[in-house]
């Protein structure tokens, strides 16, 4: 089973509540006139041509984009600036994709500071989407409109559909959760495709579009985790404690996340659709190091906690005296859980060390753990072991100097661990 990395839903949870706890400013979801009290002075990026409309609009977005995204003021100054700038262009053919794209992002970023109004919510993203099909209608190749609009999808899938269900919730016409997400995905692969067609690779050097498969990702774990909490409150108010082990929450069939809850596809869809961005990075002279190593850095986590289920079987099948001559388990038997798990952390591996960072200890640790990981599948005091324990001893002892002692735990343990073996 194709696994995401760990944690990527905290981000947009912790986004959500800044949204909520941020007071603005300005409230209003229209954009902001100019008023004394309303004023809000940006110093846009340094190179923005103040005498091109297009250029002022793209530091204004750029000013946006690169700050914490908790102002509704900033969001409605460019929404006003593209309302201008359309009026003024009304009967012209001139205007690039990347003002479309800009009005569409903005659109859909103003559910963020009304997340509790659904009407407004649906007003924003319809809005949104006819101004990116304005954009596609006009340039119907753009790759980064396309992205662009795979991205508004996603994010309204979460806020207006996901988050008005519960577990009693019914698959009705107008909550086809996986419609909505198999539609978002194929949109993101049309960006894909004209990106192969054209040979322009461009798009991918971009964090914003690196962002979509961690919105995908985001949805995927939310899905995954669904109701839990909503079961743990009911519970607790309940009273009910168990000492047994909780049993997974499993949705209904008639529930609109069903469909996605129980297959792999979506799993397999993020996987295959990341190690393709990392691929398209790579066909650029001058790939941004930064997302480069995101991107690794994502992929190890994936194979490693991947590699966690036949890890547990071939151990289960190997020492556990409870399943003394049972052959296989989940379909696997011992020696073929044991060359799958070996097989993904090496995969891990391969990605964490493109990923390792000279100046982050915590990089080296993580590749130490996955070597150590792995030298516990490999018999003891033999070559693959000594070698996977010798690596990750340096990179401890290398990550412990430079932090004061930080790991020395992880160091104390790997090293009785040796001691143990002798």
């Amino acid at each position: 089973m194709a696994k995401r990395t760990l944690g990527l839903r905290k981000a947009a949870k912790a986004k959500k509540q800044k949204v909520e706890s941020t007071t603005t400013e300005e409230t209003s979801s229209q954009p902001v006139e100019s008023s004394k009290s309303n004023e809000l002075t940006i110093e846009l990026p340094e190179g923005t041509d103040s005498n091109d409309e297009i250029s002022e609009l793209k530091g204004l977005y750029k000013t946006y984009i690169d700050s914490e995204r908790d102002n509704e003021l900033i969001v409605n100054g460019i929404i006003h600036e593209c309302d201008r700038i359309l009026r003024n262009h009304k009967d012209d053919q001139t205007l690039p994709p990347i003002f479309y794209k800009i009005y569409s992002i903005a659109l859909s970023e103003l559910t963020n500071f009304h997340t509790d109004d659904l009407k407004q919510i649906k007003e924003f993203f319809e809005a949104s989407l006819e101004r990116i099909d304005d954009g596609l209608e006009k340039y119907p190749k753009d790759i980064e409109l396309l992205f662009t609009k795979s991205k508004i999808l996603l994010n309204q899938i979460i806020l207006q559909y996901v988050s008005q269900l519960d577990l009693e919730s019914k698959l009705k016409e107008d909550n086809n959760i996986a419609e909505l997400l198999d539609n978002a995905l194929e949109i993101y692969q049309q960006a894909e495709d004209k990106a192969d067609e054209l040979e322009n690779y461009e798009a991918f050097n971009n964090e914003e579009y690196l962002d979509i498969l961690e919105s995908v990702d985001d949805i995927l774990e939310i899905i995954d985790d669904f109701g839990k909490e909503e079961k743990e409150e009911e519970e607790k108010e309940e009273e009910e404690e168990e000492e047994e082990e909780q049993e997974v929450l499993e949705l209904p069939e008639t529930h609109p996340l069903y469909p996605i809850q129980n297959t792999d596809e979506y799993n397999e869809w993020w996987r295959d659709h990341t190690i393709t961005y990392l691929n398209n990075l790579k066909k650029l002279s001058t790939p941004q190091p930064k997302l480069l190593k995101t991107i690794n850095q994502r992929l190890g986590q994936s194979f490693l906690q991947e590699s966690e289920g036949p890890t547990n079987i071939y151990i289960t099948l190997k020492f556990d005296d409870d399943y003394e001559g049972i052959e296989e388990l989940e379909g696997l038997s011992a020696k073929e859980a044991l060359s799958l798990s070996q097989n993904l952390i090496e995969k891990a591996l391969e990605h964490l060390k493109e990923a390792k960072d000279e100046d982050e200890p915590e990089s080296w640790v993580t590749i130490a753990e996955a070597m150590i990981t792995l030298g516990n599948l490999y018999d003891v005091e033999s070559k693959e072991q000594d070698n996977l324990y010798e690596e990750a001893e340096e990179l401890l002892r290398k990550a412990n100097n430079v932090t004061n002692g930080k790991y020395q735990e992880a160091l104390d343990n790997l090293l009785a661990k040796d001691e143990d073996e002798e």
